[in-house]
């Protein structure tokens, strides 16, 4: 069990009177990272006698040791009293056991779905040296440089901290990994806001999402503001209930409401993830065979709507045929490498991507319907971020070559030499947007429908593919 206490605003008299023998090896046991990038414990032997001698009792209970031993530790240091540099590295010797035990968390919760292990975190949290009087401001000493016992427990405050990192908000952004509820975004997203984002949408489309979110607040937000004020602290959004579902459009069913809800959140998510790392979407966040934003007009050789039009019909054409190409290539490929596994597995391969994109089923419901223990072997087998990555790709060269072949017809050879640089820049940025419109689509929990482009061309290619 964690040794937690809430601290007081006021000093405390520590009774060690009432305190035990100290066994918790975590308290002089650092967590440091190897050359090799793997965890191993340091043994600090002064903090160990020390914490003995400065705890020693005979006879008192373990649950008083825990309630009081983080607190002495804390007013020791602070108060800078004799000891205060070891009862430091004590807690920093926690510290590093709690820093690990999150990122532990992260990878387990998140990694099979987003690409990543434990250990890719380590590097960002884990690096105090284990030195007593140590120069270097390592990330546990900045969380009790930071740390308020008013506001949180310790452990909840290096929780926190460890999510917050900058480098592993990146790390986990790069993956699209974004540490914030569908319905915090919902939250926060203002009517106003979500107009400036939906460009490329047509008007109606707008209007009904804008109508969408103010309902939801009208309704969501309200509550949980009044639900706050009866209870005088504020806790997690949860999911939307029936009856709030019901009072945001009484005309749908609770469970297409609901859709719609992750939906738009999965949309909102995504955007805000291009912002942070840099790549903001300069299109419409519904990427769809009308949502391209490819634009010839100022290239074409004589300056008529003809040639636009002529130019973004074939373009269009080519956007969804590479893309069924893609998938059919990339898709071939899988399920030939699953036919020469003993037993084979080709046919399990696309019935889970059956199951998956066209009928929305969870990893773990999939498993028995394709005779596999559990919801991992199920990731390993769709392997959907290799596969989105390697469809990607197929996309792309198969749609620069067409887009290419197709501007030859307007503009001049030169000319489309000189653009190429710019034409790869926007089909990468559309082939890209449409992968991550389907990649957060996949992150829904429940209620997942084939939405995106890719999953509905997927789903309509997929009942035709079948092993040579």
């Amino acid at each position: 069990m964690d040794m937690l206490v809430t601290f007081t605003a006021q000093p405390v008299c520590i009774d060690r009177s009432n305190i035990a023998m100290i066994t918790d090896a975590r308290y002089w046991q650092m967590v440091i990272l190897t050359s090799n990038g793997q965890y191993q414990l340091k043994d600090i032997p002064q903090a160990r006698r020390w914490l003995q001698a400065q705890f020693a009792h005979d006879s008192p209970s373990q649950s008083i040791e825990n309630k009081h031993l983080q607190g002495s530790l804390w007013e020791i240091w602070t108060a800078q009293s004799e000891g205060a540099s070891l009862a430091h590295v004590c807690l920093r010797c926690w510290l590093s056991h709690q820093i690990l035990r999150v990122c532990q968390q992260l990878g387990s919760r998140f990694g099979a779905t987003y690409g990543f292990i434990a250990s890719e975190l380590w590097p960002f949290v884990l690096e105090d040296d284990g030195q007593i009087e140590s120069t270097y401001p390592s990330f546990s000493q900045k969380i009790l440089k930071k740390y308020d016992p008013t506001q949180a427990t310790l452990s909840t405050w290096a929780t926190r901290m460890t999510k917050s990192h900058p480098g592993i908000k990146q790390f986990c952004l790069e993956r699209g990994l974004y540490f914030i509820s569908d319905w915090a975004i919902l939250n926060d997203t203002t009517p106003r806001q979500l107009s400036r984002l939906l460009i490329g949408l047509s008007e109606g489309a707008i209007a009904q999402k804008m109508t969408l979110l103010s309902s939801y607040h009208h309704v969501y937000r309200l509550e949980r503001i009044l639900q706050r004020q009866r209870q005088g602290k504020s806790c997690r959004c949860q999911e939307p209930t029936t009856e709030q579902l019901r009072k945001i459009n009484p005309k749908l069913p609770p469970t297409q409401v609901l859709n719609q809800l992750y939906e738009l959140a999965s949309q909102l998510r995504q955007y805000r993830i291009s912002v942070r790392r840099g790549m903001p979407i300069s299109q419409s966040l519904d990427l769809g065979e009308e949502g391209s934003y490819f634009n010839m007009s100022a290239e074409c050789k004589d300056d008529d709507e003809q040639a636009q039009d002529d130019f973004l019909d074939g373009y269009r054409n080519s956007f969804l045929t590479s893309l069924d190409n893609a998938i059919q290539t990339v898709i071939l490929s899988y399920t030939h490498k699953y036919q020469r596994k003993d037993p084979p597995k080709d046919h399990i391969y696309l019935l889970a991507m059956t199951l998956f994109h066209c009928e929305g089923l969870s990893m773990s419901a999939i498993a028995p319907k394709v005779q596999l223990s559990t919801q991992v072997q199920v990731t390993r087998l769709l392997n959907l971020k290799r596969f989105r990555t390697e469809v990607c790709a197929s996309w792309f060269n198969q749609l620069k070559q067409q887009v290419n072949t197709e501007a030859l017809a307007h503009i001049s050879p030169q000319r489309l030499n000189n653009l190429s640089g710019q034409i790869d820049q926007i089909l990468i940025e559309e082939t890209e947007t449409a992968m991550a419109s389907a990649a957060a689509e996949a992150q829904m929990p429940k209620n997942r429908t084939a939405n995106s482009i890719f999953s509905r061309r997927l789903c309509d290619l997929l009942p035709s593919i079948q092993p040579s």
